[in-house]
């Protein structure tokens, strides 16, 4: 099953380096590099950065035919400052993907029966959310996976009602789900008071909740599975809720395997990014199929 991955393109900018990275980049590289075919729907600027964008997406073996290039926006970058082993981003205002479309051919190449993922974070523009708006009303995804990965104040009650009212597949952390369940009306911030909301006004039938050393919560109508990560070496955390998102619907959706089997591979996929540097470090899928 194809995944199309809607957002922000940005290179995390560290002090020494800087590597090719953005969410909805990370799912689909991630996604691809386990064996599944993606796509990312995004914008870059006609500058180096952009130019070394498309370099490292064709490497990746990510479909790049989606993406905007754009004269007088630049590149997105997150300027990224390590607290311990968690990182704090700022990220540069316009950035091109403030500015995605999506053109007829394209939505017409969007078949029937994939899997569409996107977060709050490339929805701060109107640009953007309205080429998203359209592509899920001109579109028929099997299944639509939303991490809201909130950042700083690029969110609202509003947006946050939109993830809602269109995920059936929805991932959040540990530091969310109270702005969630408040988001909602909901006194209890857990993952159980939550996913009875969910499950009883959406149309929403996963909750993924993640949960960084203490691993991660899966709620289905069959009930919640629980899965701890490994004792690894934490080298940085950057990119490693996107890897378990890309691994989680690739041994799920590609491979069929059980909601359990799913997030046990996810999670030892997850382990692997948090203990090397950068949000794609690159591995065989033998490590993990």
């Amino acid at each position: 099953m194809k995944l199309y991955s809607f957002g922000e393109i940005l290179f995390d900018k560290f002090e020494d380096m800087h590597t090719l990275g953005g969410a909805p980049l990370n799912v689909a590289a991630h996604y691809r590099q386990l064996g599944g075919e993606s796509a990312i729907i995004s914008a870059v600027g006609n500058d180096a950065l952009g130019r070394e964008a498309f370099t490292e997406i064709e490497k990746l073996g990510v479909d790049a035919s989606m993406i905007s290039v754009l004269e007088k926006v630049p590149t997105g970058i997150a300027e990224i400052t390590m607290n311990g082993k968690d990182a704090d981003y700022e990220f540069n205002y316009p950035s091109a993907w403030d500015r995605i479309e999506i053109y007829d051919d394209d939505i017409d190449e969007m078949d029937d029966g994939f899997i569409l993922y996107f977060g709050t974070l490339a929805l701060r523009s109107t640009t953007s959310f309205l080429t998203l708006e359209r592509i899920i009303g001109e579109t028929s995804p099997e299944e639509i996976f939303v991490d809201v990965n909130l950042r700083k104040d690029f969110y609202s009650t509003d947006l946050l009602g939109f993830c809602l009212d269109n995920a059936t597949i929805l991932k959040i952390n540990e530091d969310e789900i109270g702005v969630i369940c408040d988001a909602v009306g909901l006194k209890d911030n857990d993952g159980d008071a939550l996913f009875s909301y969910l499950l009883n006004y959406t149309a929403i039938h996963t909750l993924l909740l993640t949960k960084g050393k203490n691993g991660s919560d899966c709620f289905t109508e069959e009930g919640k599975i629980h899965e701890e990560c490994s004792k690894v070496k934490v080298v940085d955390t950057v990119g490693a809720g996107d890897s378990l998102s890309a691994a989680y619907l690739f041994f799920r959706y590609e491979k069929g395997l059980s909601q359990r089997e799913a997030l046990h591979k996810a999670t030892a996929v997850a382990d692997f990014v948090v203990s090397n540097k950068g949000a794609i470090p690159l591995y065989s899928p033998a490590l993990f199929c």
